[in-house]
C-alpha cells in the first residue's frame, strides 16, 4: 500500500468525507477497508479505479485480478495508464476517463 492509513484518515477527515451527523456516527472503520495489495483490493470486486499515474498500475497481473473479481469486471482508467486493449481481451469492460464516448464504445463492442 502506498499511502498509509493514517493519510488516508486526515484526508477523510480534512474533507468531511464521513457523515457526521447520521445515526448511528459513521466511522473510518466502518466505511473504509484498506488491503495490503491490489489483488486483495481486487478480489470480489466489480471494478478497479485508476486515479493515479503510478508504475504499479502498469505492471499488475490483470488476468489475475479479472479471474478474482465478481463479473461484470470493469476498468475505470483516469489517468489513461494501462492498454485498454489487453484489458479488453481479458474480459474487462474499459472506460478511459477524459476520452470521448464512442471510444468507449468502441472498446466495448
Amino acid at each position: 500500500m502506498q499511502v498509509e492509513r493514517e493519510q488516508i484518515v486526515a484526508d477523510f477527515d480534512e474533507y468531511e468525507v464521513l457523515d457526521t451527523n447520521a445515526k448511528p456516527v459513521q466511522t473510518f472503520d466502518q466505511c473504509v477497508t484498506l488491503c495490503k495489495d491490489p489483488y486483495e483490493a481486487a478480489a470480489g470486486a466489480h471494478a478497479i479505479a485508476i486515479l493515479t499515474e503510478w508504475d504499479e498500475f502498469r505492471t499488475l497481473d490483470y488476468e489475475r485480478m479479472y479471474k478474482a473479481m465478481s463479473k461484470p469486471a470493469f476498468v475505470f482508467d483516469g489517468r489513461n495508464v494501462v492498454d485498454h486493449a489487453k484489458l479488453q481481451k481479458i474480459g474487462f469492460e474499459v472506460y478511459a476517463i477524459g476520452k470521448p464516448l464512442e471510444q468507449h464504445r468502441d472498446m466495448n463492442a
